[in-house]
Order: C-alpha cells, then structure tokens, then sequence
C-alpha cells in the first residue's frame, strides 16, 4: 500500500470515486490497520494512539468546562457529564461521552456523529443509512447492558466500509482516517466539532479557528 499511496492519492484526489467502487480497487485500505497507516501516511501523525492520548489529556479541561455551562445548553450536557463524572474506571464510556458532549457544548447534534440502532430494526437501519453521509454506527442488542454492543462500524453514502471495531471512541477516530484518507469534505452538521478534533484536538493545519472553537480552546487553555 505504501508503494502505490501517489497512485492512489492522485486517484482520490481528481478523480472523486464513489466510496463503493474505491473499496472495490483497494479492500486493503479498508481495514483498522489500513485506515491508520494511510492516515499517517498523508499527515506523518499516528491515528488512534494521538487520539486516544490526547482525547484522555483533555477530558478533566473539558469536563470542567462543560460543568459550568448554564441555561438550556447545561441541562442537555447534564446526561453525559453524569456519565463522565461515574465512568472514573471505564475509560471507554468516558471517551464516548466525553466526544458527545463535545459536539453538544459546540451546539451540534451527537446522534449526527454517532447513529445508535437496536439489531431488531433490520432494513430500517439500512434505509436510514442511505439517509446520512457518513456517520459511526452502533448496534445495541435488545434486552442488552449498556456499552456491550453488538457490533460498532462505519458507514458512508450507505455502504458499512468497517465493522466490528472495538469501542465508539476509536471508530471516531477511524471516521476522521477514512475523511483523510479518502480526501472527504467535513458534515456540515459536524463543522465545529471536526475543527476542534483536527485544529485543536490532533493540532493539525491550526490556521484561523471558528469564535466557537476558538472560545472553547481559550476556556481550556485558562485551567
């Protein structure tokens, strides 16, 4: 993959293939290993383990911020800052909550970055799918525990191009691979939340920041 990643940037870059027909040509990159290669590849930067590190760096920063967010705004961070507050041994519930409630203090919507099914909805989740660009999707079990899934993945233009990934917060991860990698634009829905992940988060191409962002990386750096 690394001898033939010009070819395939070239490929991407001007020629704009539909995702299912990319996968067609290069199931290699399609793959947990795949996608953090090529992303290291185009940026020099290690996918998940600069995630990870940093998304754990900067949760007591944002969840004190978070608290002390009133009005409306505050109640709806109420429910994911509970779970934070609780999950001190599980560190992957409260890397999921802590990435919802990021998107909700930026004034955006969660279930946009992380769409959630029960396994009985069958061909709804397929038709909901063709609905949304791209997105993580989880599917819980009825009758199941909390955060034991029955499988976590990625789709996009209504094609799963990973599946059975380990936890949320590194299929958020991946998701921002498979935007680089494959040279997607942002979800308008997600703007501000991708600014902070790519400017603030993972601190690539920092340039200008939003007045939201920018407010939310100055709260941050102030504690």
């Amino acid at each position: 993959m690394s001898r033939t990643f010009s070819y395939r940037r070239k490929e991407v870059v001007q020629g704009n293939p539909a995702v299912e027909e990319f996968k067609a040509r290069w199931p290699a990159l399609f793959h947990i290993d795949g996608i953090n290669a090529e992303f290291q590849r185009i940026t020099t930067i290690p996918l998940e383990t600069t995630f990870m590190a940093r998304l754990d760096s900067y949760t007591p920063l944002l969840t004190s911020v978070f608290a002390k967010k009133g009005g409306v705004s505050g109640q709806n961070l109420a429910k994911h800052l509970e779970i934070l507050q609780k999950a001190t041994s599980d560190a992957n519930c409260k890397r999921e909550a802590v990435l919802k409630t990021l998107c909700l203090y930026l004034g955006e919507d969660p279930g946009q970055l992380i769409r959630e099914y029960m396994d009985i909805e069958g061909d709804d989740i397929l038709r909901d799918m063709q609905r949304n660009s791209m997105a993580v999707y989880v599917i819980n079990k009825e009758g199941g525990e909390p955060w034991n899934f029955d499988d976590i993945g990625i789709y996009l233009e209504g094609v799963i191009i990973l599946d059975n990934i380990g936890s949320v917060e590194q299929a958020c991860a991946l998701l921002l691979g498979v935007i680089y990698a494959l040279n997607l634009s942002y979800p308008k829905e997600l703007k501000y939340y991708y600014e902070f992940i790519q400017k603030v988060l993972m601190q690539m191409e920092g340039g200008k920041l939003s007045a939201r962002v920018l407010g939310l990386k100055n709260k941050i750096c102030v504690l």
